[in-house]
């Protein structure tokens, strides 16, 4: 976002902090933060707002708004790990070779992860 739209960007921030939507340093409880979600204030500005809503990250979900595990309790979305058994070698036992969000994804390096954002919509490498 630069330009014109960064600068929108910037004051609308700014005019939601002055309209006390929400607080810089909001307080909420840890359970919500992390796992149930907080779906007001600025996270609820940020998900229904046109210049940010399809670019948030995948914390971000319809039915409960950011939390900073969403979609990590009891599941491996978008996770799969290659994993020595230390059959051959006890010192490898449990190292981690490959690593990607699924099967078909597993690279022994970071350097082509992708990441995308809640929508899917925007898709771009880590580095």
């Amino acid at each position: 976002m630069g330009g014109y739209g960064g600068m929108g960007g910037l004051i609308k921030v700014e005019k939601m902090l002055e309209d006390e939507t929400d607080e810089l340093f909001a307080l909420t409880t840890v359970g919500d933060f992390l796992f149930r979600g907080i779906d007001t204030g600025a996270a609820e500005w940020m998900m229904g707002d046109p210049l940010t809503s399809d670019r948030l990250p995948p914390v971000f979900r319809p039915e409960n708004g950011f939390a900073l595990f969403n979609g990590k309790q009891d599941t491996s979305e978008n996770e799969c790990y290659q994993v020595e058994t230390g059959q051959e070698d006890w010192e490898q036992h449990t190292v981690i070779t490959k690593w990607g969000k699924d099967s078909q994804s597993l690279s022994e390096d970071l350097s082509k992860a992708e990441t995308c954002t809640w929508t899917g919509k925007y898709c771009q490498k880590w580095w």
